[in-house]
């Protein structure tokens, strides 16, 4: 109980973001020459995996994903493994520990070569998305082309899906793309914010 009693739940106000913005830039953004997932070069990367999976990091964009799928009423939240794990796992738990839960899935880039062969991995044997809302969200999105086959995949059996959201937007066409697909991406942080002090 003495962990949970040290648990700050918090608006997900400016300051917050602001906070969240100083972990992405001393953990996660980093500037030199990289080959992105699209196999296009750039000259800034975001490895959100320290971000998401650091104690803090993980609690402020945990709360501004809720804060997002509890405007859009999302009934579950989701995304392409494996940008999108680490953090539906934190919205998960800290959406119980504000007694707002919301119920998360993942889906996978190829089906599970066993067992029950699931694409979509969380939901319980009685459980679909047929008809509910779903938030999808990822870590980084540059083209979208990612959070589309999530997209796809959770509308494949079912699933309503008019929004998407991102720790970081690179700006590079994924609100384009979705748009395409009758998807508003929600962006908390952008990658010119980065770029104008590295």
């Amino acid at each position: 109980m003495a962990a949970l009693a040290k648990f700050r739940p918090v608006d997900s106000s400016q300051h917050d973001k602001d906070e969240l913005r100083e972990i992405v830039r001393e953990r996660s953004f980093r500037s030199g020459r990289y080959t992105l997932s699209s196999g296009i070069e750039s000259d800034i990367y975001f490895n959100m995996k320290p971000t998401m999976m650091m104690a803090r990091g993980a609690q402020l964009a945990a709360l501004e994903f809720l804060k997002i799928a509890e405007q859009v009423k999302a009934e579950y939240v989701g995304g392409l493994e494996m940008g999108a794990v680490p953090v539906i796992g934190s919205m998960a738990a800290v959406s119980s520990a504000m007694n707002k839960p919301i119920n998360t899935i993942f889906v996978r880039k190829t089906p599970k070569s066993h067992g029950t062969r699931d694409v979509i991995e969380g939901l319980g044997p009685k459980e679909d998305l047929e008809g509910k809302v779903v938030l999808i969200v990822d870590d980084v999105a540059t083209s979208g082309k990612s959070i589309l086959k999530a997209i796809e995949e959770v509308r494949r059996v079912g699933g309503i899906v008019g929004d998407a959201a991102c720790l970081v937007d690179r700006d590079e066409g994924a609100t384009a793309l979705l748009a395409q697909h009758g998807v508003t991406l929600h962006s908390v942080l952008h990658a010119s914010e980065f770029v104008e002090r590295h």
